[in-house]
């Protein structure tokens, strides 16, 4: 095990760590914000429990750290509405912050949970055991095994009834599994073996692949725990962003958060051939996807409109969560619809001044092209919009009529733009005098049809 100052300096280097020192006091915190070489480059990212399972445009580790070790003390309350994999708990946790984290996705509470749950040694011996009985079962198998129907025809040809029947029989021999933190652990490790396969499309020896995530899994959890707390408590929810009912009012110290990014991916896509072996309801998932895109399908800018309304939702609960004067750090990245650019975070600072908080910086930040970002926008730039709570909004995440109206705004904005700087928005396309008039009158349709776009059932 390295020591605490070795530890740091692999994750964010020798310069970053003088000058975090530097900080006294929440302005000098923003000050630093501008020196820190936001690319952190020669740095450990698939550190410790990081690698545990592959996640689509996930933020590194290094940007949550940043800003719990500038805005927070020990002991604090640091929350991520859209936690994804739990980068941000997983940081939270070693530099000894409580935690809460939100995800919609079943799979992604469930990577955030084995990641954050340190395990005794004598209980991980439950996994050898476990190995060996799956082991001999793919062995001696002579039954007859039913799987689940795969619904997409490429990925479904990347396994035959050997690899399904082998996947089930992991399956079946997690699923009889009494410890839960050590079914957890397994259905993680299966997840991840499913998502190896997918990309490398190879599956010759399933049952290799399994042990090699399963012991990397237990071996990184052994060294995890040396370096966490157990008295930091982790809360992972699996809900709506749009309501955060399992957090108090006034209780956050600090936000750091990656939201969908519009048009960018169909999350829902990427996990549900794992989320379909792990027993979990990928269509329910589907259905109340933020930033998707299988709806509105003939005009793409009433998408915008939908995802300007739930990210306002979602902000606004932020604001009621957290104290006054504490900080919401928002990572965003840009996208285009029908080759029109998307300024994501000139939206979320704009309709951030309307429900009491305030901008106090906007960080651009280069993306490293090798990461896996899935994205028809083709993603290769984000910003850190950095947020300040001032004061309580006046209004609830239930508000159509502001909301309505705040949305409405953007889009016309959006459209003045569009319209007096033709084919300055778009990335690299010239946009003719045609298309740009199609995508005119679009936004024109999705402005008429706010009120009805922005409408969010509560379930």
């Amino acid at each position: 095990m390295m020591s605490e100052l070795e530890f740091e300096k692999s994750i964010l280097g020798q310069t970053e760590i003088k000058r975090f020192a530097q900080v006294t006091n929440t302005k000098s915190a923003f000050d630093v914000l501008d020196e820190v070489s936001w690319d952190f480059k020669d740095t450990k990212t698939q550190y410790l429990t990081h690698r545990f399972h592959s996640y689509p445009a996930r933020f590194i580790p290094q940007i949550p750290r940043t800003f719990i070790k500038l805005f927070t003390k020990k002991g604090d309350v640091v929350l991520d509405p859209f936690a994804g994999c739990g980068t941000t708990l997983v940081e939270s946790q070693l530099l000894n912050r409580h935690s809460i984290g939100n995800d919609l996705n079943p799979l992604a509470t469930l990577i955030s949970k084995v990641k954050t749950t340190p395990i005794s040694t004598k209980r991980l011996e439950i996994i050898t055991v476990l190995l060996e009985k799956i082991e001999k079962e793919i062995k001696s198998n002579n039954r007859k095994l039913k799987f689940p129907k795969l619904p997409n025809r490429n990925i479904s040809n990347i396994f035959n009834d050997r690899m399904l029947e082998e996947i089930q029989i992991i399956k079946e021999n997690i699923d009889e599994l009494d410890d839960k933190e050590i079914f957890n652990l397994s259905l993680v490790a299966l997840s991840s073996t499913i998502r190896a396969i997918i990309e490398s499309e190879n599956g010759d020896n399933i049952l290799q692949i399994f042990k090699n995530k399963i012991n990397m899994i237990t071996e990184t959890l052994k060294e995890y725990s040396k370096y966490v707390d157990n008295q930091t408590k982790v809360s992972i929810i699996t809900a709506d962003s749009r309501r955060l009912k399992n957090v108090e009012s006034n209780s956050v110290d600090l936000i750091v958060t990656s939201p969908p990014y519009v048009n960018a991916l169909d999350y829902y896509r990427v996990h549900m051939y794992n989320m379909l072996w792990l027993g979990m309801n990928y269509s329910a998932f589907k259905q109340n996807e933020i930033g998707g895109h299988s709806h509105h399908l003939f005009n793409r800018f009433r998408l915008l409109s939908e995802y300007l309304g739930d990210m306002l939702r979602s902000m606004i609960e932020m604001n009621r969560v957290m104290k006054k004067g504490k900080v919401c750090a928002i990572v965003v990245g840009n996208s285009s619809i029908d080759y029109e650019l998307i300024e994501s975070y000139k939206h979320f600072m704009n309709m951030a001044k309307f429900i009491g908080f305030e901008v106090k910086k906007t960080i651009f930040r280069n993306i490293d092209k090798s990461s896996k970002y899935f994205s028809n926008g083709k993603i290769d730039d984000e910003f850190i919009v950095v947020l300040q709570k001032m004061k309580d909004c006046e209004h609830s995440y239930k508000d159509d009529e502001f909301i309505a109206k705040v949305v409405r705004k953007e889009l016309e904005s959006f459209r003045e733009r569009v319209k007096n700087n033709p084919g300055s928005s778009t990335r690299g396309k010239h946009v003719t005098a045609e298309r740009l008039k199609k995508n005119v009158d679009k936004i024109d349709e999705a402005i008429k049809n706010v009120e009805k776009d922005i409408k969010f059932v509560e379930v």
